[in-house]
């Protein structure tokens, strides 16, 4: 201890008795914290003592401890069979949710939990009488439900009823009377159309595509200004490449694009899913420098466009 004092005094010119201060207070918050630290070990260690006053808090926690447990396996349960089966393959084929089984749920990419959680609906005595009602279901994820939709032998709540009540009355017998002969109803043909004009009536005759693909592909067409060719409806986000090629059967492009005055323009108005906004900021800046463009080469002066945006963006320009 008086090698410390000594050492203290030494190294700070202080006096016998600072150094002793000096020594004291340190020994003080070293204490401190050793105190600290030991009760925080020795508190955390000691077992707690629970006091049960009656029988029915005893219940009361059991209960609750019950119901954690189950909560807890059933969040990792959902969350395990989601993430194994987003490397399942699936098959998409026609299936009634009233009558499919398990496993063909299963086959059509469903967990095994989900497809269990159907079936125990039915055998409640539920019944899917729309589409939509299978999206209904808990813990049926919104994107798989758009997978399923146009492979769902139900009708959809935007179709039309085609059947009448006059179409259900049963014919009696009757000796001297002939029979009734129904015409068969019409099918719709599918014929090539524009998609810059088709709405999502027309975009749902396509095999694959229901009202969530059509809204999504009318509302990118929408904001694109239209296609300037056919093939940019693959960048509608989320569409299958099948369904995409299956849609390209029949959809072409026949001009009808919105374009942009680049040379009238502000800033706030010059806005495009292919422009960022510092690349159309640079554009504006550049009119401002060195006038009105006159040719896309003009816009090739400009650093921060690279070729591939110029290429996109060049048939929604107008000079």
């Amino acid at each position: 201890m008086k090698r410390i004092q000594k050492f203290i005094r030494d190294s700070l010119s202080m006096t016998s008795h600072e150094a002793k201060g000096v020594v004291s207070a340190f020994g003080i918050i070293i204490g401190v914290l050793l105190f600290m630290w030991g009760s925080d070990y020795f508190f955390s260690r000691k077992p707690q003592n629970l006091v049960i006053s009656s029988p029915k808090m005893l219940d009361s926690l059991t209960v609750a401890v019950d119901n954690q447990t189950k909560e807890y396996s059933k969040n990792r349960q959902f969350k395990s069979d989601y993430a194994g089966n987003k490397t399942k393959s699936y098959k998409l084929f026609n299936f009634d949710p009233n009558t499919a089984t398990v496993a063909q749920l299963e086959e059509l990419g469903l967990p095994r939990f989900i497809a269990e959680r159907i079936e125990k609906y039915r055998s409640k005595g539920g019944k899917f009488r729309k589409k939509e009602d299978l999206a209904k279901i808990y813990g049926l994820y919104p994107e798989t439900y758009e997978r399923l939709e146009p492979y769902i032998s139900l009708p959809s709540l935007e179709d039309e009823s085609t059947n009448t009540p006059q179409a259900e009355i049963i014919a009696q017998p009757i000796v001297a009377e002939k029979p009734t002969v129904i015409a068969p109803k019409k099918t719709e043909t599918l014929t090539r159309f524009d998609l810059n004009t088709a709405d999502t009536t027309q975009l749902k005759l396509i095999r694959g595509i229901g009202s969530g693909y059509a809204k999504r592909i009318v509302k990118f067409r929408d904001i694109l200004g239209g296609f300037a060719n056919a093939d940019q409806v693959r960048e509608t986000y989320g569409l299958p490449t099948e369904t995409a090629d299956e849609l390209l059967k029949y959809g072409f492009v026949d001009g009808n694009i919105r374009k942009l005055k680049v040379n009238q323009l502000s800033l706030a108005d010059l806005r495009h899913p292919y422009l960022k906004f510092a690349q159309a900021r640079a554009i504006i800046a550049y009119r401002e420098q060195h006038g009105r463009f006159k040719t896309i080469d003009d816009l090739r002066q400009i650093k921060i466009l690279d070729e591939a945006t110029i290429q996109r963006i060049e048939p929604y320009l107008e000079f």
